[in-house]
């Protein structure tokens, strides 16, 4: 081990530069695999969302009047790139892939901070080959740049217990702001890092001028990054606005601890660029007033804060289930599954570094090297602190991935750790790291509540092989999503109705419709299907109930609305004036992107 870290100490650039070569090399692989597939040029959800805000930005045509609801600081550097080069979706991936490799160099000089030049290598050597790190780096999402400036921040935060210094303070302190504005939940360490930094510096005995120093600097980084926000939000709301820089986390806190278990919702749709307004549109209607976004996100964050004080112990199983599921070995979210994904792109096929190896050996190197290792300490603390708001809130792939930041450098440190106990026959030691390697590997293994449900991603199949024409393909999907009788079976039998009516197959559209139960969050969609095919059958009296049922379970969706109002023109030009009213008010809403 002498000799092979002696070698890391010479070599250390060379290497360090094959490996980041090697990173870039495997993410441009996977992307030329991506772009030969469906998946390439297709954008759904939040993709879609920050590519249009992205190209509105970099036009001059984006207005708002409300409060930001998703992280703004990814699509004004999404907008930046555009505005240089132009709006191609390509040139985000670029990007991605970009600070992909720069999160691999992050993770040496994490490994390094934390332990010595080998250990940097080889945390950074499987930073490079971890199989979701390359697939969020060629996807256009934001999950890659919030990796990157999480890994940025923890650097910093090592660096500074090694060696105290105000520059990287200030330079954490932007991390932390910068972080927090791609992923808000990391708002959590805002408070904390500086406490740890507080509590070394004490340790090393250093004066309260040079502590009070640093904890100031720091406050103005964040505070450097956080303010435009924060000021344009007050400005373009008219001083409605409070702190918050988004207003996602009331609704999406409501979404992750409601004890129905539902989601999504009747009253709001899936749509990323719709979601939020609805669930404002509803909290509108409950309290019995417009409210703003802000106050909005407040209503159903103090809703969740009443049902935990209402059921308290019902929370405490909830929680344990949601643990569960973030131990778990699988890599999904709501956008893609890599394992059903790699179907399709054969590079995701190759037998890269997984979670399910990184996950334990990354939590035994923490957990039994914290007691006589600081860092380990401060690390293992934020990793908690993170992962405790997944917990709370979503605990998906892309949400997760931050923290391979602390658990890759981990997991090589701990090894490294193995290896000493080995030669010095710490044979006690040693079970202890194993017996904690098999708790986690156990945890990983233990099925959560389901996590086999694939309906979502056979729906995103299908919607994609629609979208180039290729019906008869899709519909193998749909169908296939729609016998497993899960999640989102209830899209799938929507969009066969549909395609069968489209077909002149009226009595098979139906019966998919009938499969669809009136408690079931696509439930507004099928009474506006109903009333579309009762509008082509002419039937406009009926086509007017239908679109009154979906409003009367989704008062925020607009279209069905609108069919209500044509309708309504063939049948009773009376009511068209206060749908017209109606459908003016709910429009007040939809002025976020």
């Amino acid at each position: 081990m002498e000799q092979l870290a002696l070698w890391a100490d010479r070599y250390a650039v060379q290497v360090l530069t094959a490996i980041l070569l090697l990173a870039f090399l495997f993410r441009v692989a996977a992307l030329v695999s991506l772009s030969n597939s469906i998946y390439y040029d297709f954008l759904t959800g939040d993709e879609q969302v920050y590519h249009k805000w992205a190209m509105k930005i970099a036009n001059g045509t984006f207005q708002s009047s409300s409060t930001y609801e998703m992280a703004p600081i990814p699509a004004y550097l999404i907008a930046l790139v555009y505005w240089l080069l132009s709006p191609d979706i390509l040139y985000f991936r670029i990007m991605n892939i970009i600070f992909g490799v720069l999160t691999c160099w992050l993770i040496y000089l994490i490994g390094k901070e934390l332990m010595s030049r080998l250990a940097g290598l080889a945390a950074c050597l499987i930073a490079c080959l971890y199989k979701p790190f390359i697939f969020y780096n060629i996807v256009p999402l934001k999950t890659t740049l919030a990796v990157m400036l999480f890994a940025f921040a923890v650097w910093l935060l090592v660096a500074i217990m090694n060696k105290s210094s105000l520059l990287k303070a200030l330079l954490l302190g932007v991390a932390t702001g910068l972080v927090f504005n791609v992923r808000p939940n990391t708002g959590i360490l805002m408070p904390f890092l500086p406490l740890i930094i507080l509590w070394v510096m004490y340790r090393d005995k250093k004066s309260l001028a040079v502590m009070a120093a640093t904890v100031i600097i720091y406050a103005v980084g964040i505070s450097a990054v956080l303010s435009p926000f924060m000021i344009r939000n007050y400005l373009v709301t008219g001083g409605k606005a409070g702190a918050e820089t988004t207003t996602q986390s009331g609704f999406n806190l409501y979404i992750c601890n409601n004890l129905e278990g539902q989601y999504p919702f009747p009253f709001a749709t899936t749509s990323a660029s719709q979601q939020g307004v609805q669930f404002t549109i509803e909290a509108s209607r409950r309290v019995g007033r417009k409210l703003t976004a802000g106050e909005a996100s407040v209503y159903w964050r103090n809703e969740v804060i009443k049902s935990v004080l209402a059921h308290p112990w019902t929370y405490v199983e909830k929680y344990v289930g949601k643990t569960i599921y973030f131990l778990n070995r699988v890599e999904k979210e709501e956008h893609y599954h890599i394992g059903f994904v790699s179907n399709f792109v054969p590079f995701f096929k190759l037998p890269l570094f997984a979670f399910w190896l990184i996950l334990p050996l990354g939590m035994a190197g923490m957990l039994l090297t914290a007691r006589t290792s600081r860092k380990s300490l401060a690390l293992l603390s934020v990793f908690f602190l993170y992962a405790s708001t997944l917990i709370v809130f979503f605990s998906n792939a892309r949400v997760r991935l931050l923290l391979l930041v602390i658990l890759i450098p981990m997991a090589v440190m701990g090894f490294m750790e193995l290896l000493t106990y080995i030669e010095k026959k710490q044979f006690r030691k040693g079970y202890i790291f194993a017996g904690i390697i098999i708790i986690f590997t156990i945890a990983e293994f233990v099925p959560p509540r389901g996590g086999a449900d694939m309906t979502g991603y056979y729906n995103n199949h299908a919607i994609k092989l629609n979208s180039k024409g290729l019906t008869m393909e899709a519909i193998q999907y749909w169908e296939a999503a729609s016998s497993m009788e899960g999640h989102y079976s209830a899209l799938a039998n929507n969009s066969l109705s549909i395609v069968y009516y489209t077909k002149g197959n009226k009595e098979k559209a139906l019966s998919y419709l009938d499969r669809i139960k009136d408690t079931s969050f696509n439930a507004a969609y099928k009474y506006e299907t109903i009333g579309d095919i009762m509008v082509r059958e002419g039937q406009f009296d009926r086509a007017v109930d239908s679109y009154k049922q979906a409003l009367a379970i989704n008062s925020g969706y607009r279209l069905p609305r609108i069919k209500l109002i044509k309708a309504l023109e063939k049948t009773n030009p009376g009511r068209v004036p206060e749908e017209m009213e109606k459908l003016k008010y709910i429009n007040s809403f939809y002025n976020i992107y």
